[in-house]
C-alpha cells in the first residue's frame, strides 16, 4: 500500500524550512503578572504590567497604565485602578478605570464603577453606582491627564435600577 520504490541510493527528501515565527510587534512586549488561584495577597499591589488575578486580593490594586483581569476564580476586596479591566470573578470596592470595564457573564461586583465605557454581559451581576463621565474629577485625579486620550470618544450612559431591595442586576431596558 505504501510501497516506495528506492532507486539506487538514498531517498530524496525535499528541503522544508521550519515555519517562521512571527516577528514581535514593534515597541514594548506586553508582560503579564499572574496571581494564581492558590495565592492570597493581603496588601497593596502596584505594577506597570498587565495583571491577571485568579486568587484572592485584599487591598488596593494599582496598574494605571495596564489592564487588570479578574478571572472566574479571582476575588478582590479593595479599590482597583487600571487602564482597562475585565471581571469574571468577584469584586467588592471601587473600580476606577481610564478606558473600559467589561463585566463578564460570571462577574459579581459590589461597589462603584468610574470609567468612560462599561460593558455588562448578560448574567453579570452589579450592585452599586456607575459614573461614566469621561471628565469625572476622580478619574482626572487618579490618572492625571493620562485618561484624556483614551476617553476622547463620548460614552453612552447605562441606566442603573434603583436599589429597591430587590434584584441587584443592572436594568438594561430604557
Amino acid at each position: 500500500m505504501f510501497n516506495k520504490s528506492h532507486r539506487g541510493g538514498a531517498a530524496e527528501t525535499p528541503d522544508v524550512a521550519p515555519p517562521e515565527r512571527p516577528a514581535p510587534p514593534s515597541g514594548k512586549t506586553r508582560r503579564i503578572a499572574t496571581i494564581g488561584a492558590a495565592t492570597r495577597v493581603e496588601g497593596d499591589i502596584v505594577g506597570d504590567e498587565d495583571l491577571h488575578i485568579e486568587g484572592r486580593v485584599t487591598g488596593r490594586v494599582e496598574c494605571k497604565q495596564s489592564a487588570v483581569t479578574i478571572g472566574g476564580e479571582g476575588e478582590v476586596n479593595g479599590d482597583v485602578f487600571a487602564h482597562a479591566m475585565s471581571v469574571a470573578g468577584r469584586v467588592e470596592g471601587r473600580l476606577i478605570v481610564a478606558h473600559k470595564v467589561t463585566l463578564r457573564d460570571s462577574a459579581r461586583v459590589t461597589g462603584t464603577i468610574i470609567c468612560p465605557c462599561l460593558v455588562l454581559e448578560d448574567g453579570g451581576v452589579f450592585h452599586g453606582s456607575v459614573d461614566m463621565d469621561p471628565d469625572n474629577a476622580i478619574l482626572a485625579e487618579a490618572f492625571d491627564d493620562d485618561h484624556a486620550a483614551s476617553a476622547s470618544t463620548p460614552a453612552m450612559s447605562v441606566p442603573v435600577a434603583a436599589d429597591d431591595g430587590g434584584d441587584d442586576e443592572v436594568d438594561e431596558r430604557s
